[in-house]
């Protein structure tokens, strides 16, 4: 807590005398001065008086910490929730309720590592960094000591209200892969993430996005039914606690690495906050002093990402969104006041218009990317949940626009129950609520492309919703949604399909064919084609196998920002098995040379001009606009062109005779036999390793 004023002494004046102001000193020697030194000294004086706020910022003798008393009471926005569906899912919560515990966690491919001070990390691409220094027994005043000298104090209230003898503190600025580490001495939008070899600033990010604080609170409801294997409730409530304070006192607003992107600040005040209210659904009360923090701290998140919208006349995208959406929370949780409901107005009608503006009629992301497809629909979706809880429903267009995202997701699902990578993959994700694990040896591993909670959480809102296989692990998303919408329910159907395009069969020689047979052709019965020609994507989808053709735009109004070099790719799984798939992404800033190998076209199973790329590689999140890819043929078969190369290249996808016919032209007459997955890897040099998250490789 911040230090109370000086009070004053029972007579009405103060205990010591006050020294006079620099102003009366002024006055007092304007005497002795001739009139033009007085004028200069007096414009000297205003000029500093009017410029101090801002020497003390740049200098760091003023707090970015907002006082504890300005923000009033958070409200609860969920009185009743049905936590009964977190027992499904048990195993999983009680594996992830022990390692983060001990402050260990597992995000973006780090695999399962303690996150403390003074910790080696294996490091990325022979780039090891560290260790960081070792706290010593005084580690509050030891945190403190590393901030800016306006923000010390503060920063020491907050850590020495934890009081726990045992508490090891999180280092929150480290790389824990890496084992870089950022400064709190640095202005949070000056921060680089990609100033050394191999470092990643998004590992750091994902940590202090807080995605795991709604999930400590479904443990808490495990725990108080005593399941075996579970902590005492009170000591999840403490972590709860304990976190929040020691990430509030490791990192001033505005300061250090995790004040440098608004999207991030957004989606942590999001989940701070939910999950906050989730221990509040269940009886749990904390001390004032940490409401009374964590009330200041969603007000300082709200206005640094209302003074830093990520927005952009032609390019905003999903860091607009999550801003927007992670606004709508923090308004929503604090007190009504003019400020809050400025923001609350704000974040209700641009969500409105932004569902309308980057999920096309189809329902596609404008990205151009299934992972952000995700990422955007669960941000649209559980924000479009709390304001239907405050009476601010979406209109009946942006729901339907809504629903055919959903369907879009349904669509471009995989058999074997993940998604089809199309585009980048960062594992981004707004709420973790019914986190998707396998059993590890290490710890749960997290099925990344799983999408089933972002279907779950839409039945918390949509009577109508596609058809989508649901376990009953992914449960508490509906729960999470319903108590948001507070009981409203969307009833908006999505749209009809754009119908996709009739034009001409080949009429040119013939070209390269691949003929993909596999073991049983009756896998290939029942096939359904399905058409999303504003996103770009053509697939026939069956009761086992599925087969899929990437031909659209690059997305994000011609940027490409998450697109790759994918035009015409076919994608097939056949019996929960992978012919031919996307690989992925891998990672981003750390390894630009493995940026551009998995966004290639030699990546992908595309036409082929020897090692040419139809489009540019421009910067890490930029593609050129080459290819100008157009399907002009849907329904017994695909055909599909793009300009990229001298000449247009043609491609013709069909399944005929318990085949998958593939025909490229202008090409080579040749027709090539594929009976595995390895024969088509083999022919077309699809090597690189899968990748099934950001960081990760199989």
């Amino acid at each position: 807590m911040s230090s109370a004023p000086d009070s004053a002494s029972p007579t009405g004046s103060s205990a010591e005398p006050k020294p006079p102001s620099q102003f009366a000193l002024l006055m007092r020697v304007a005497r002795t001065m001739p009139l033009q030194l007085v004028l200069a000294k007096s414009l000297s004086f205003a000029w500093k008086a009017a410029t101090r706020p801002i020497r003390e910022l740049v200098t760091g003798r003023r707090t970015a910490y907002l006082d504890p008393r300005e923000a009033g009471p958070l409200a609860s926005r969920m009185t009743v929730v049905d936590f009964s569906p977190v027992a499904a899912n048990a195993e999983t919560l009680r594996g992830l309720t022990a390692l983060w515990l001990d402050h260990r966690f597992d995000l973006l491919g780090s695999g399962w590592v303690r996150v403390a001070h003074g910790e080696t990390y294996p490091g990325f691409n022979g780039n090891q960094y560290g260790p960081g220094p070792v706290l010593p027994p005084e580690w509050a005043e030891a945190i403190a000591a590393q901030h800016r000298p306006g923000n010390r104090a503060r920063a020491r209230s907050l850590l020495d209200q934890i009081a726990d003898p045992d508490w090891t503190p999180i280092d929150w600025m480290v790389d824990f892969r890496s084992g870089y580490r950022w400064s709190t001495t640095d202005w949070g939008r000056a921060v680089g993430g990609g100033h050394q070899p191999g470092i990643d600033i998004k590992l750091p990010w994902e940590l202090a996005r807080f995605q795991h604080a709604p999930v400590l609170a479904q443990a808490h409801a495990l725990a108080v039914q005593g399941l075996p294997g579970f902590p005492a409730p009170e000591r999840i409530v403490a972590e709860f606690r304990h976190q929040v304070l020691d990430f509030l006192g490791a990192n001033p607003p505005g300061w250090g690495p995790n004040w440098s992107c608004p999207m991030d600040v957004a989606i942590r005040a999001a989940n701070l906050l939910v999950g906050w209210d989730l221990f509040r659904a269940q009886g749990v009360r904390f001390d004032a002093s940490f409401e009374a923090e964590l009330a200041a701290a969603a007000l300082a998140h709200g206005r640094f990402v209302f003074r830093f919208l990520e927005w952009h006349e032609t390019y905003r995208a999903n860091h607009y969104l999550a801003d927007l959406c992670g606004l709508a929370f923090i308004a929503a949780y604090l007190p009504e006041a003019a400020e809050s409901k400025s923001w609350l107005g704000f974040a209700a009608d641009e969500l409105e218009a932004e569902i309308l503006r980057q999920f096309a009629n189809d329902g596609g992301c404008f990205e151009a990317s299934t992972a952000y497809h995700r990422l955007s629909a669960e941000m649209a979706l559980y924000t479009a949940a709390l304001l239907a809880g405050l009476d601010r429903p979406l209109s009946v267009e942006a729901q339907g626009r809504l629903a055919a995202a959903l369907r879009f997701a349904t669509a471009a699902t995989l058999p074997s129950g993940t998604l089809i990578q199309i585009g980048d993959t960062d594992s981004g994700r707004f709420f973790k609520a019914a986190p998707l694990c396998d059993p590890g040896a290490a710890g749960p591993v997290e099925r990344i492309l799983d999408p089933a909670e972002l279907f779950a959480a839409a039945r918390g809102l949509f009577e109508q919703i596609p058809p989508a296989t649901i376990p009953p692990k992914a449960g508490f998303a509906t729960a999470l949604t319903a108590a948001l919408a507070n009981g409203i329910r969307f009833t908006e159907a999505a749209p009809p399909l754009p119908a996709p395009p009739t034009g001409p069969i080949f009429s040119t020689p013939a070209g390269l064919v691949v003929r993909i047979q596999p073991p049983d052709p009756t896998a290939l019965d029942g096939m359904e084609p399905l058409a999303f020609p504003d996103f770009g994507l053509y697939l026939w989808r069956g009761p086992r196998a599925l087969v899929a053709v990437r031909c659209g735009p690059i997305g994000q109004n011609g940027r490409g920002g998450h697109a790759h070099n994918d035009q015409l790719a076919v994608e097939i799984e056949i019996d929960g098995v992978p012919w031919a798939r996307d690989p992925g992404s891998y990672v981003f800033g750390s390894d630009l040379v493995a940026r551009d190998r998995y966004r290639s076209a030699l990546a992908h199973f595309v036409p082929r001009r020897g090692t040419e790329e139809p489009a540019g590689l421009l910067a890490p999140f930029r593609l050129e606009d080459r290819a100008q890819a157009e399907a002009m043929r849907f329904g017994l078969d695909f055909i599909g062109s793009h300009r990229g190369f001298e000449e247009m290249v043609t491609r013709r996808v069909a399944i005929e005779g318990g085949e998958i016919i593939v025909e490229d032209r202008p090409a080579e007459a040749v027709t090539h036999i594929i009976r595995s997955p390895e024969d088509l890897a083999t022919l077309w040099g699809l090597s690189l390793p899968f990748s099934p998250g950001y960081g990760q490789r199989l």
